[in-house]
């Protein structure tokens, strides 16, 4: 029969520290896991050829306040909320397209050219042979 003790204990820790140590384990989990990423989908250009096709017959100035200036509100506000506003538009090899991101995005395009820049190779000026380099002045 087990005694007292060996019900305490688990070997050398007691199951009271392996539970304090689990419920730590725990909170910490659920107080610092980082936020969901904050990305919304939009199909910008099926929504603007739609309201081209209503407004045919209507001028360019009308279409730019009536179409362009709210869309542009829109993906502005997101962009400002701090979301990524992806235009679920894709291309030919299915990659969508980013239509804002929020102000604190860096830029790394440059970054990336620098990284596979093809190097420029390196050219000694040519030798000059000597029937044509001018002769040595006397000193």
């Amino acid at each position: 029969m087990k005694s007292l003790k060996d019900l305490i204990l688990s070997g050398d820790l007691p199951y009271v520290a392996a539970l304090v140590f689990m419920a730590a384990g725990f909170y910490a989990g659920i107080e610092y896991k980082g936020d969901a990423p904050r990305v919304v989908i939009a199909e910008r250009g099926a929504v603007i050829l739609e309201a081209v096709l209503d407004r045919h017959d209507a001028a360019p100035e009308i279409m730019e306040k009536e179409i362009s200036q709210p869309v542009i509100a829109v993906l502005k506000k997101y962009a400002d909320l701090g979301y990524v506003v992806i235009d679920s538009s894709k291309d030919e090899a299915g990659h969508y397209m980013v239509a804002a991101l929020p102000a604190e995005t860096k830029d790394i395009t440059a970054e990336l050219r620098e990284a596979i820049k093809k190097p420029q190779p390196t050219t000694k000026p040519a030798a000059i042979p000597e029937a044509i380099a001018p002769p040595a002045s006397p000193k």
